[in-house]
């Protein structure tokens, strides 16, 4: 949920759920710096997706519920603080319960946080992308039980993730040790990063014995130069194609397809092959070297 001006100051001198990702990312120099002052915060108020996620936050809420039948409401950006440490803070985006009950009946058990995703990523990779944020709300706020919930230009979905103690143990430990640095203004180096755990179960399956995987795969293995060879010519072609041309061409010869370059009206160009559409074969005129360029 939006929170307050008040509310970011307060932020930027403790470790928030975003700034757990990061630490456990191994990004701890950085975020010193930002954390001393030394440093501006990233500028995210007109990053195109951080904005349509944040316009698009209160829909999680009823998505959430018609998919499961299960209430759901804002956490109305109250500030969490860590029971033992002021230091760790938390925003939480909504509070849900993890069995269908009547309208907010009884205390929530469960923390959902909204995510909106443009990008390809799955729900499995989102999940492990923000598992530290989610363990790190959990910690602070006290719920064993996250929902992260995923909105898409076309589709939503959630993922359940428990709070795991043993590495809670470790986000925590590794927090207070970066905060070690910040409290005593010595600068961090960067530790390798925590992985989060895989959330995957498909399995990873040796295709060896498969004749027609396997005869598929040399293909690929044995063709991959010329795979590479025809990235690195459709490349070139297309930064060769002329400013004042709308469709570029070389006909069919040494029994060989013709190829020919067209450009969208946004500027976009496509490859393809065969012969030259008709429409185009009357206005067809020769390329020709620009002499007094070459003069010059």
């Amino acid at each position: 949920m939006a929170i307050s001006a008040e509310q970011l100051e307060f932020r930027s001198t403790r470790i928030g759920s975003s700034d757990a990702t990061r630490i456990m990312a191994g990004d701890w120099h950085a975020l010193w710096l930002e954390k001393t002052g030394r440093a501006a915060s990233a500028m995210l108020d007109f990053v195109p997706a951080v904005q349509i996620g944040i316009a698009t936050e209160h829909l999680h809420a009823r998505f959430y519920t018609r998919h499961t039948g299960i209430a759901c409401y804002p956490a109305d950006a109250e500030t969490w603080i860590h029971p033992l440490h002021e230091t760790l803070v938390a925003h939480l985006d909504f509070l849900t319960w993890s069995e269908p009950a009547g309208p907010f009946t009884g205390r929530p058990d469960t923390i959902l946080e909204a995510k909106y995703c443009a990008s390809p990523y799955s729900d499995v990779e989102l999940a492990e992308r923000y598992y530290w944020q989610l363990q790190h709300q959990m910690a602070v706020s006290g719920f064993t039980r996250a929902v992260l919930s995923i909105l898409r230009p076309s589709s939503y979905s959630f993922l359940e993730v428990e709070r795991d103690e043993a590495r809670t143990a470790v986000l925590l430990e590794s927090e207070l040790a970066f905060w070690w640095h910040v409290e005593r203004d010595i600068a961090p180096g960067d530790p390798l990063p925590v992985e989060p755990p895989a959330f995957e179960t498909l399995g990873v399956v040796d295709m060896s014995l498969h004749n027609e995987f396997a005869a598929h795969a040399a293909t690929l293995a044995a063709r991959r130069a010329d795979m590479n060879a025809y990235k690195d010519a459709e490349r070139e072609l297309k930064a060769l194609m002329p400013d004042d041309a709308r469709v570029a061409y070389v006909p069919r010869r040494d029994g060989l397809p013709g190829v020919y370059l067209s450009r969208a009206r946004d500027g976009k160009l496509s490859l393809r092959f065969g012969s030259l559409p008709r429409k185009h074969g009357a206005a067809a005129r020769p390329w020709l070297p620009d002499w007094s360029a070459a003069a010059e």
